[in-house]
């Protein structure tokens, strides 16, 4: 396992070291000023890194929570080939399109908003019950300020599918 673990870590600094040089010189290409070109293949390649990131982090809360990162993880990907594939064959005749320098320019907006939702996405989800492998739920994080009615809705919400939650003035069961 440790040396699967040590090729992957070597495979991915390649694949970033030449992702990287041939994204930042299409930004260049693409009228990006060359100090900043460096940027753009952080944010295209960075949203790779970040969405499986999340996937790994909210694979516990089912298929559900995942489409959006993995869509992230798809796109992110698919500009990333496409961008260095473009790169190759920009490169040959050293001629840009200004379609190819519109949409270089449109990606830094974009991944911002679609980081800017994960983000969200994220923080919500750490909020809610995960499910347990005895089909029960529990709470990702807990607010310390809830009050007993939100703690009510937040039992039914939680309770386990044939059971009834508890009406109004009663107290919540004790955890198991």
């Amino acid at each position: 396992m440790v040396a699967s673990l040590v090729g992957t870590v070597v495979l991915a600094v390649g694949a970033f070291v030449l992702s990287f040089a041939s994204l930042t010189d299409l930004a260049v290409m693409a009228g990006i000023n060359a100090t900043l070109a460096w940027i753009w293949p952080l944010i295209v390649d960075g949203l790779i890194v970040v969405a499986t990131m999340s996937i790994v982090a909210l694979a516990a809360h089912g298929r559900r929570a995942l489409w959006y990162p993995w869509a992230l993880l798809a796109g992110g990907a698919l500009v990333s080939v496409a961008a260095n594939a473009l790169h190759a064959i920009l490169a040959a005749d050293g001629v840009v399109p200004a379609v190819v320098s519109a949409l270089v320019a449109s990606v830094p907006p974009v991944v911002l908003l679609a980081v800017t939702h994960l983000s969200v996405e994220l923080v919500q989800r750490s909020a809610e019950p995960v499910p347990t492998s005895k089909g029960r739920r529990t709470r990702a994080a807990t607010a310390p300020e809830q009050s007993g009615a939100l703690d009510r809705v937040t039992a039914q919400r939680t309770a386990i599918p044939g059971t009834v939650a508890p009406a109004d003035g009663e107290p919540l069961p004790a955890a198991a």
